[in-house]
């Protein structure tokens, strides 16, 4: 089905994105964060992941689940690529720690110690609360790979943060 566009359809789009944008820009940047360890590079995840919902916005039956969808698959590119880009010294900005309360931070010192794949379960289960099956279509993963993650991520952060 395409979508209709046009004066008529234009401020329903609009409004219905900047709608999205305010609900959702705030948790999308925490789990972009998390993920990413850096609020600059999740800001750019989370604008580029608005902007492709505004592309697509009048085909979408879930805005919200493809603009999360789009985050999550934003910061696993940029984990992708962080081994590659910077071998010798780990990336992190200096003003992003200092935007972070401490017990933020500790979390985020921890989550450093997890795999991609772990570290992206943990915010996702435990941040963003979504349930292991909808983990597991984001991710592309079986539910019980899910759970496997999520149970070596708890042990390995119970250890780190005590």
């Amino acid at each position: 089905m395409e979508a209709r566009s046009g004066p008529e359809t234009a401020p329903v789009a609009n409004d219905g994105l900047a709608a999205l944008f305010v609900a959702e820009r705030g948790p999308m940047l925490q789990l972009a964060t998390l993920m990413v360890g850096s609020v600059a590079l999740a800001e750019e995840v989370v604008q580029d992941a608005f902007a492709a919902v505004g592309e697509r916005w009048g085909g979408l039956e879930r805005p919200g689940g493809y603009l999360r969808t789009c985050v999550v698959n934003g910061c696993a590119q940029i984990l992708r690529r962080r081994p590659i880009e910077n071998r010798v010294e780990q990336m992190r900005l200096v003003e992003a720690d200092a935007e972070l309360p401490a017990r933020l931070f500790e979390v985020r010192n921890a989550l450093d110690k997890l795999s991609e794949a772990q570290r992206m379960v943990v915010v996702l289960r435990y941040f963003v609360d979504i349930d292991d099956h909808e983990i597991a279509e984001l991710l592309d993963m079986r539910p019980s790979t899910i759970r496997s993650h999520a149970r070596r991520a708890f042990a390995t952060m119970r250890k780190e943060l005590s």
